[in-house]
């Protein structure tokens, strides 16, 4: 019986990026065949979409850096190709869509690629229109991008790869902006894609239960820049190697712990519809959430933000957000959720106002923020996102003291929730390098300007804009 070949091959590679003081990737060797499902799995920071940016050609091409080993792609030498030539190979789907888009209309940027190759028209467009049929969005294909939701944006980029009939998929976070349900059907509809085309997929990502929603062949962990495991899904899931390395386990898994359940392969842990329990864990189940007393109801504080009746829309007709109304008491940490296009976003632009509401009131403290400008907003309200572009590389958005919003990049060592433990004056257990010193200096100053200007502040407020997107 012949041996099977592998279709991406890394031996003793190393990665470097020219920027970085040490290597991102260090001694990996991993061997993936045609046909498999595989999970990349770890921490933010670990290097599992700098192992994807090799795999695509982005690194050392786009990124520039050095390599150390081999890596093999689908019979190319990686390292000494380029991005045009394993892009016939790897089609990749980034965590961002948007920033993949090129064309003015989904037809257009599904063609992009035929267009470059100079495919006839009438081929180019039955290979769109096949294409389109095969994400489910034939029926979008002259809206413009931005127009879509998030779970649409992912369908239109994964066709504008398949249109190069490519052997390999990545999916780099693909999960990273969409809620939970469409976070379901983005990994449903890969399924579905891989069944019928028969390609080898490639899932980076930490949002492991999710992924788990439909059969992965194998769960690669990284951390540090090291492949820690290569295990079956049930093998990986007995152990405690995630719960070491900062990934968060199934929360079905973590009640049957709690429950004292012994969590084993022969459960078949990977799948809440499979797992394995027999009377006894049942048992051992229902007497753990019945034990759990209900937390004691807490007087309720001092208003602090009040939102009355909030309606906003974007475009005249259509409302984003229609009658919002909630009331948030001084010290309370509080959480806004909702699907992607809920208006989570809208939401917080006007309570700091880089938007102005079409009817409704917002008060801070009693008071009538409506002619309130952004700068006198910024002595009382703080604004901060963050948003990782790729391992070592932070974009920071934020509002500081000043009033002045303030967006930069800067190479970081470290994970993302290490960076805000910084900025937020906590005790961050883990080295923290910021090789910017412009970069450094500014985290300092903001917190100067906003934190600490806040916390002295009376009926202060911060809004941390989607602070664990990127964990």
């Amino acid at each position: 019986m012949a041996a099977k070949t592998h279709i991406i091959s890394f031996k003793t590679f190393s990665f470097q990026y020219r920027a970085q003081k040490k290597p991102t990737l260090q001694d990996i060797n991993l061997d993936i065949y045609p046909g498999e499902r595989v999970l990349i799995a770890g921490p933010s920071g670990s290097g599992k979409s700098t192992l994807a940016a090799c795999i695509n050609g982005l690194n050392p091409f786009s990124n520039p850096g050095e390599c150390t080993g081999t890596l093999m792609v689908d019979g190319v030498d990686a390292p000494h190709s380029s991005i045009f030539d394993l892009a016939g190979h790897v089609g990749t789907v980034l965590q961002d869509p948007d920033g993949q888009f090129i064309g003015l209309t989904v037809g257009e940027d599904i063609a992009f690629s035929l267009e470059n190759n100079c495919t006839p028209q009438p081929e180019m467009k039955a290979i769109v229109q096949h294409a389109a049929e095969l994400v489910g969005i034939e029926n979008h294909l002259g809206f413009a991008p931005h127009e879509l939701s998030g779970g649409q944006k992912q369908r239109v980029s994964l066709a504008g790869v398949m249109v190069d009939d490519v052997k390999i998929l990545l999916f780099d976070e693909p999960l990273a902006n969409l809620d939970p349900a469409t976070g379901k059907q983005a990994i449903e509809l890969i399924d579905t894609i891989q069944q019928k085309t028969d390609t080898t997929v490639l899932i980076i990502e930490h949002r492991l239960e999710d992924v788990l929603w439909r059969n992965v062949d194998r769960i690669v962990l990284v951390n540090e820049g090291r492949i820690l495991a290569d295990m079956r899904p049930d093998d990986l899931l007995s152990g405690s190697l995630l719960a070491e390395n900062g990934i968060r386990e199934p929360l079905y898994l973590t009640a049957m712990r709690y429950a004292g359940i012994a969590v084993t392969p022969e459960k078949h842990p990977a799948h809440i519809d499979s797992v394995v329990l027999d009377k006894a864990d049942t048992a051992r189940l229902h007497s753990w959430f019945q034990a759990e007393p209900l937390p004691a109801p807490k007087p309720a504080p001092e208003p602090l933000l009040e939102v009355r009746n909030l309606c906003f829309g974007y475009n005249k007709g259509q409302h984003t957000l229609q009658n919002v109304s909630f009331s948030i008491g001084k010290g309370e940490m509080v959480s806004i959720v909702g699907r992607n296009g809920a208006g989570k976003s809208t939401l917080s632009k006007l309570i700091c106002g880089f938007e102005t509401q079409d009817s409704g009131e917002i008060y801070l403290n009693g008071k009538d923020l409506k002619d309130e400008n952004i700068r006198r907003r910024a002595k009382h309200i703080g604004f901060f996102k963050i948003h990782r572009l790729e391992d070592g590389v932070l974009s920071v958005l934020l509002l500081d003291g000043k009033s002045r919003l303030l967006d930069f990049s800067f190479p970081f060592q470290g994970s993302v929730f290490g960076f805000l433990l910084f900025l937020f004056g906590g005790i961050v257990g883990e080295e923290i390098e910021l090789d910017s010193t412009v970069a450094f200096l500014w985290c300092v100053r903001f917190r100067q300007d906003v934190i600490c200007h806040n916390i002295h502040t009376p009926h202060q407020q911060i809004l941390v804009h989607d602070p664990v997107e990127e964990f």
